[in-house]
C-alpha cells in the first residue's frame, strides 16, 4: 500500500475547489493508494508522471516506488493544469 503526501500547491488548489469536489477527489486518493497505476502516464515535459480524471478535474502525481509515497503534485480543471 502506497501513502499519498500532498504538495503546499496541491493543498492549494484543493482548498479553492468546492466541498463536494474535494470529497470526490479525496475518494479518488485512496483509490491511488491501493493502486498508483490507474492514471494515465503523461509525455513530454511531465514525462514520469500520471494523471487522473475526474469528470473536468485533473490529478497530476508522481509516484516512488522506493518509498511507497505517491506525491500529489496539482489538482485543478483540466483547462489550466498543464500549464
Amino acid at each position: 500500500m502506497y501513502k499519498v503526501t500532498l504538495t503546499a500547491r496541491a493543498k492549494k488548489e484543493l482548498k479553492n475547489l468546492s466541498k463536494a469536489h474535494q470529497v470526490a477527489i479525496g475518494q479518488i486518493f485512496e483509490d491511488l493508494k491501493e493502486d498508483p497505476y490507474i492514471g494515465k502516464p503523461l509525455t513530454r515535459e511531465l514525462a514520469k508522471r500520471y494523471s487522473y480524471r475526474i469528470g473536468v478535474f485533473r490529478i497530476v502525481y508522481k509516484i516512488n516506488k522506493d518509498d511507497n509515497v505517491i506525491y500529489i503534485l496539482i489538482v485543478g480543471h483540466r483547462s489550466t493544469i498543464y500549464q
